[in-house]
């Protein structure tokens, strides 16, 4: 073979090896970028286990407490309504019994009246002073009303 030929194909060779360096340069940055990336990614997926963790934790926590502060409200609910029924049942004897006492009163007051009429019809008083006059007038409207 000729001397150019063989010169040829070194130069073809050794820029086929130049061009392949630089591949091969560039491959390991993008190896050395992805090998950073990688721990980078581990390190966030790690941090992603332990806020899903927490967050499961605190999920818990709350469903717990919600369960507790329902049962607690709804125990609270059933004595107030109790409580409620008991002060319904204490109001009504409470209006019944103010009724019976209204009426006693009544029957009362119209005793007293008609004996108060009749004693004063009796006695027929004589007042001495104006204010006994007022007083009686006073008390003689009151017994009518």
């Amino acid at each position: 073979m000729s001397p150019f030929i063989n010169l040829f194909f070194d130069i073809a060779l050794l820029t086929a090896l130049g061009v392949t360096i630089f591949y091969c340069f560039r491959l390991s940055r993008q190896f050395t970028q992805m090998r950073a990336d990688r721990k980078a990614f581990e390190i966030l997926i790690q941090s992603l286990n332990v806020a899903s963790a927490k967050a499961d934790a605190s999920i818990k926590s709350f469903r717990e407490t919600a369960v507790g502060s329902g049962d607690s409200l709804q125990e609270k609910i059933n004595r107030s309504r109790a409580l409620s029924d008991e002060l319904e049942i204490m109001i009504q004897a409470g209006d019944d019994l103010a009724n019976r006492l209204q009426s006693l009163a009544e029957k009362s007051r119209k005793v007293v009246t008609n004996k108060n009429s009749i004693e004063a019809s009796k006695l027929d008083i004589q007042p001495r002073t104006r204010a006994e006059k007022n007083l009686l007038e006073a008390i003689r409207t009151k017994q009518q009303s």
